[in-house]
Order: C-alpha cells, then structure tokens, then sequence
C-alpha cells in the first residue's frame, strides 16, 4: 500500500491549532528512543502517521487488533549500537524472544547480526531466517537432548552451558557426531541490576548460569574434555536495566574469570555480556547511555577478547505499536473505561509485569483530555493496556494506538479466552506489508483431536499408554 501523503508544509503548529486544546494535548511528546527522539511516529494534519502512512490507511489494511513495525527505525537503532561500540571489537547477537517474526528476523540478519536463541523453535527461526549459523549462540538453562542434537547439527557458533549437570549431556551428544563443539559458560555473577524481579536473571538464587564455584569445577571438566572445547563466557544479568554500573560489574566478573580461564590453559575468544538494556516506556524515562557504558566497557579493554552484547528490546522495543479500535467507553464510579478489541490475550506485558505504555489517539478529537483506563475484553481484572491515561474525548470506532510494543509484544500473546492473536505489519519504504495474518477461529483448534472417543475412526489419534494398574499387574506377575 502506497503512503498517501498530507502535505509537509502544513506545519504540526498550525494543525495543532485547527484541532483545539483536546487534540494538541492527544499530541504527546514521544520521548527518546535508543537511537534518540523517536522519528519514525508523525503527526500529518489530523493524523498520527508510521513512517508517512497514515494509520487510519494501516487499520483499513490489514485490520484491528495489529501489530504494526518500522523498518527504518529497527534499522536506525541498529547503526546506532554499532555506533557506540565502535571503538571496541564487537559482535552483535539479536536476541530472538524479544521480537521472533520472520520480517524483523530477516531485515536483522541482512545488516550483519548474530543470533542469541534459547529454544529449537528459535534456533530453527534464525536459520530460517538467513542468520549464519556460526553467528548463532544458543542459551538456556533447559536445552533438551533435542534441542542440543540441533544445535550441533546445525554447526552454531556456541553452545552456551549453564550447569555442571549439562556439561557431560552436551560431551556426549557432540561425541556422536564426531565434532569439537565451541561451547562457552554462563556465569552468575550474583549482581542486583535494579529491574523487576522476573526481569532480574543476575541475583543470588535464580535458575541461569554457574556461580564461582560451580564455574571452577566447570572449567576443570573442560580442561579434559575432548569434545567440547572452551571458546567464551556469558553473563545476562536481567532486562530493563537503565544504569551502566551494573554492567560494569558483570565486566569486572567476566574479565576475572577469563584469566582464571587462561591460566588453565584455555583459549578464549569472546565474552558476553548479555543484553537488558533499558527503553524509555514513560515521558519521565531516558535512552539508555549507550555511549557511557561502551566507554566504561573500553577502557583498558583486552584487545584479542571479542566483546558480545545480544540486545533485544533495544533494537525493536520503540519500532512497533499495537493499533487498536474502541468498542465502548463506560464510567464506574469515578472511573471512566475505553474498551478496545484487544487486550492482555494480545499485549501482557502491563498485566504480568505493572509494565507502562503510552497510547495515542490516532486521530484526536477536538475537547478536554480525559483520564481513562484503556482496557481490552478478557474476562479478568487484570486486562488493562494503560492505567490512568490522558487521552481526548474518545468514541465506538475510534483507532487508538499503545506504543513501544516491538519487543515482548506479540511474542507473549496467547489464545486465552480463545481470542485469536493479532496480525502483524510492517512499514518499509512507505509501503505497508502484512508479514503475520490475523489468526482465525479455525486456527484455535487446528492440531486438537476433539472426538476421541468415538475409536478409530473419530479423529482422535490412539497413543497406548501403559497405566498404573498394568504396569502392578506386569510386576507381580
């Protein structure tokens, strides 16, 4: 769909003043994003545009509830990353869960980007997807049999460890193959990064990595491992962290460990100081300081080491927004509701983690703002996109738009309630592209084997399952 363009020289000023106080306030400040203000969200004459196409164009294209993406700001806030660390040897691995479509996946791996994975599925996405597979590291503190036989198969750059007990799993499955797998070790570097705790993976008593001694006694089964052969070291101690000290200290850990590493004869290529940098959510959040902390990692930096950083939200957390249309507006007591047709089934992240999001009216009416609650259909109290949100007199069929939606945003929708999950669109070069269809009825129950019990011929597929009562009877006898 072409961009039918408003002209550029009907200034923001002047159509701010045709709109009345209502609409100038629907014009919030977008804030910072990674790369610096946000560019890619304009106001065009009476309405909000993604990359100079008007979103009203976008709902009439592909529908409500979407996600809709930016090319060109995922792009931008690549370029600025690699600009920051440019001083310093260092190698880019997106990591997947933070936006795993294959549009976005595809537009990364064509600017040069590793892959940080933690699960087959994503493994399977990023080769799918053209990311080199040397360029892979695959993560996780639960990796199957499976999952590792994949890994090695598909020749990943690294197999990242994260307990004593998967180190001999891993010498095994890679003896079968007859390969030398490059492997590195998770530490736990024991740090509070200062973000929720179920953002917080660095702190005493979480499931990831290996703590001092456990790294010990990892190095030494190393040392005699003739499959496995120690390449690096990885730390990710959280997300949404908004301060560099914290990454200062997990550089600190990781340096350390490499020279203990070293002394023991191994030879080391890379550390990895995992992801987690902050957006800003809120008009009181700033850009994470890039700059500071690629300095603060530089200085005195040990040149043949290669710095790894797998940002996720940093790359596409402000490139998406979720377009949504108002059912119904409704008052109880003295608070006023804007329901919409999508909620925590489709964007989870306020329910599950008190997570912020601006919302826009895409085409603000004329009056007085309002404080509202905009809330989506699911049947529970906690379906709320943004609590006490200032938006102009808002009515049935209406587009409203949640913004810094790209990261963690369709990734965690379900089919609670049986809503099929959103389509998904991005914007590249003033055109826009459906890269997810809407999901239909039909695909809710697509796989389910709903007349079991009708025998063979009903649909349901017989799995013989040995009960407890056969297996007694199997033993006694």
């Amino acid at each position: 769909m072409t961009a039918r363009r408003n002209q550029r020289d009907e200034t923001q000023a002047h159509a701010a003043s045709s709109r009345g106080d209502g609409r100038e306030k629907a014009r919030c400040e977008l804030g910072e994003s990674p790369a610096g203000p946000s560019t890619w969200l304009q106001f065009e004459g009476t309405v909000w545009a993604a990359d100079g196409v008007p979103l009203n164009e976008v709902a009439r294209a592909v529908g409500t509830p979407a996600y809709v993406y930016s090319a060109r700001q995922v792009a931008r806030n690549v370029e600025h990353l690699r600009g920051a660390f440019a001083q310093i040897p260092t190698r880019i691995l997106y990591a997947i869960k933070a936006n795993p479509n294959g549009a976005v996946l595809r537009l990364l791996a064509r600017m040069g980007l590793g892959a940080e994975v933690v699960s087959g599925g994503e493994l399977y996405r990023a080769l799918r997807a053209g990311f080199a597979a040397e360029l892979v590291a695959f993560s996780g503190a639960g990796k199957t049999d499976a999952e590792i036989e994949a890994a090695i198969g598909a020749g990943v750059g690294t197999l990242i460890l994260e307990s004593l007990a998967e180190i001999p799993v891993a010498e095994t499955l890679a003896r079968r193959t007859g390969r030398r797998v490059p492997v590195a070790l998770r530490l736990h570097p024991s740090i509070d990064a200062g973000t929720h705790p179920y953002l917080a993976t660095g702190q005493p008593e979480t499931k990831f990595g290996l703590e001092e001694a456990g790294l010990k006694a990892a190095l030494r089964q190393l040392e005699r491992s003739e499959t496995l052969e120690l390449v690096g070291l990885h730390a990710h101690i959280g997300s949404q962290i908004g301060s560099i000290a914290p990454y200062v200290h997990a550089r600190r850990v990781l340096l350390d460990a490499a020279e203990a590493a070293r002394e023991q004869g191994h030879r080391l290529r890379f550390v990895d100081l995992g992801g987690g940098f902050a957006i800003p959510y809120g008009e009181e959040d700033r850009a994470f300081p890039l700059g500071d902390l690629a300095k603060a990692i530089g200085e005195g930096w040990p040149e043949p080491l290669e710095l790894r950083i797998e940002p996720g939200r940093l790359l596409v957390g402000d490139a998406g927004l979720l377009l949504v249309r108002v059912l119904y507006t409704k008052t109880c007591g003295a608070k006023e509701f804007v329901i919409v047709d999508a909620g925590m089934s489709a964007l989870v992240r306020p329910a599950l983690y008190g997570a912020r999001h601006r919302v826009l009216a895409v085409e603000p009416r004329r009056g007085n703002p309002h404080t509202v609650d905009v809330v989506g259909p699911i049947c529970e109290n906690a379906d709320v996109l943004a609590r006490n949100c200032s938006l102009p007199p808002t009515e049935r069929g209406d587009l409203l738009a949640v913004l810094d939606v790209g990261a963690y945003g369709f990734t965690m929708a379900s089919q609670y309630n049986s809503q099929p999950r959103p389509a998904e669109a991005i914007v590249r070069e003033g055109r826009v592209h459906l890269v997810r269809a809407r999901e239909t009825y039909a695909g809710l129950v697509e796989g389910e084997m709903e007349d079991c019990a009708a025998g063979p011929t009903g649909g349901g597929a017989e799995v013989r399952v040995r009960g407890r009562s056969e297996s007694a009877e199997r033993r006694s006898s």
